[in-house]
C-alpha cells in the first residue's frame, strides 16, 4: 500500500451561523479572521411578529402597575 499523505484544509475565513432559539428568534452571528479572531465581528437579531406582540404586552402591564 502507498502511503497518501493528508491534505492540510485552511481554516474558513469568512463564515456565518445561525441559531433559533425557542420563540422563535434567529440570530446571524457573522465571522471574518481577518477582523477578529476571538469571537464574531457582528450578531443580527430578527424576532418574530408574535415576539414583538408579547413584549408590547408587557410593557403596557407594567406601565399600568406604576
Amino acid at each position: 500500500m502507498a502511503y497518501v499523505p493528508k491534505i492540510q484544509v485552511e481554516p474558513l475565513q469568512k463564515y456565518t451561523r445561525e441559531y433559533t432559539n425557542n420563540t422563535g428568534t434567529i440570530s446571524t452571528w457573522y465571522y471574518d479572521r481577518s477582523i477578529t479572531t476571538k469571537g464574531p465581528y457582528r450578531v443580527e437579531h430578527k424576532y418574530t411578529k408574535e415576539y414583538l406582540d408579547s413584549l408590547k404586552e408587557k410593557k403596557k402591564k407594567r406601565l399600568k402597575t406604576k
